[in-house]
């Protein structure tokens, strides 16, 4: 029994329902107005890509696949039709897709504005004829260049994969002798460093014939 109160509470059981001898308090009413929640979206990497192109300069980074290719190709076509600046092509790549590079080397070379590549990483594999065909071609000072042929992986019946075979010897063959056309060398000797994997620094591509100049370093004064 509540002190104060007649009656028990609750009542005993099989008894008639009481009500309780007090007043329920009101339930609470929601707070009003809500607080709003605001998000605001992380700028994307495509702000960034958007404010280099403002600038005339085009950034391919990592493995260089179709997308990737086809991206690079289509801005560098809409620089090439918006002005005659020359346009500046950043590379990253430590390696890639032979047809994906050929496509791309094809744009660099038909665009009509001057394509200054400048390395500034690593460079691998199939993505090194884009930078060599270049009109101007730029190293950082520890950039590195990995002279080597992209390896072949070939699916299905035995037809398929002679047709292939036949289709991936000729665009390599293409391939050496480009390479070779853009650096000067022999078609032999390009061959056999792409199939020793041979490494060139920035001071080593310069001499073999890759790299045109050192990028300068900019010190604080």
């Amino acid at each position: 029994m509540i002190p104060g109160l007649a009656g028990t509470w609750p009542p005993p059981p099989g008894g008639p329902e009481v009500p309780p001898p007090w007043t329920p308090a009101p339930a609470r009413p929601p707070a009003y107005p809500p607080v709003p929640l605001v998000y605001e979206p992380a700028p994307g990497p495509g702000s960034l890509v958007d404010r280099l192109l403002d600038r005339r300069t085009v950034l391919v980074s990592g493995p260089l696949d179709r997308t990737v290719a086809m991206d690079a190709a289509a801005r560098l076509m809409l620089l090439d039709g918006t002005g005659d600046d020359p346009v500046d092509l950043l590379l990253s790549c430590p390696d890639g897709d032979l047809v994906s590079a050929m496509s791309l080397a094809d744009t660099v070379e038909l665009v009509g504005v001057e394509v200054r590549a400048l390395c500034t990483g690593s460079l691998g594999g199939p993505p090194i004829l884009v930078f060599a065909v270049a009109s101007r071609r730029i190293a950082q000072p520890h950039a590195m260049f990995r002279l080597s042929e992209p390896d072949l992986a070939i699916q299905g019946r035995a037809g398929d994969i002679a047709h292939e075979a036949e289709r991936h010897g000729a665009l390599l063959g293409d391939f050496h002798g480009r390479l070779a056309a853009a650096t000067g060398r022999r078609r032999e000797s390009v061959a056999a460093d792409l199939r020793d994997r041979r490494v060139l620094t920035t001071a080593e591509a310069k001499a073999y014939g890759l790299v045109d100049e050192v990028a300068r370093r900019l010190r604080a004064t």
